[in-house]
């Protein structure tokens, strides 16, 4: 059965690595049972020590996920698809990570893709001296009159600077 010494291995290593530490798939369910049966220890027993360590264990506890839970996220962020030892648990999270994660990306692809895409005729109504603009691209020098084709977030950024009219 695990105990308080093997928890406190687990958790020392998993703040040592950068990797996941390879955990059994049935870690949470021994663990609910082990917190469990510490609970009921600390609750019929008048020991101090008794309660302090089901205390400390549920720390440890708590500690050991939260650090599995930032790798698995960075997991999912990275695209890693598959996590050797994980708990069946934290494979179906890093499952439901991964897919909301892939599902952004391809809505804020579409964005940046229609964006960098989409160009806007406009006419300068003043001289403007060359500038890095908002994709760190270098736009201009233009001149009063020119029609230049900017990219849509450029043109909206000079039409509201009053730098340039639709036209």
């Amino acid at each position: 059965m695990l105990g308080y010494s093997e928890l406190r291995d687990i958790q020392k290593k998993e703040m040592e690595s950068s990797a996941i530490v390879n955990l059994p798939e049935d870690f949470y369910a021994v663990v609910s049972d082990l917190l469990a049966k510490k609970s009921e220890d600390a609750k019929s027993s008048s020991s101090l020590l008794t309660i302090k360590e089901y205390e400390n264990i549920k720390k440890i506890i708590l500690a050991i996920q939260n650090k599995r839970e930032e790798k698995i996220v960075l997991m999912s962020v990275r695209g890693e698809k598959e996590g050797i030892g994980l708990t069946s648990e934290e494979r179906e999270m890093l499952k439901e990570l991964s897919s909301i994660i892939k599902k952004s990306r391809e809505t804020l692809k579409s964005v940046w893709d229609n964006e960098e895409s989409t160009s806007r005729r406009i006419r300068i109504i003043r001289d403007i001296s060359q500038y890095r603009g908002l994709d760190n691209s270098v736009y201009g020098p233009f001149r009063q009159g020119e029609e230049p084709n900017v990219p849509n977030a450029e043109a909206e950024w000079l039409l509201k600077a009053g730098m340039a009219e639709l036209r």
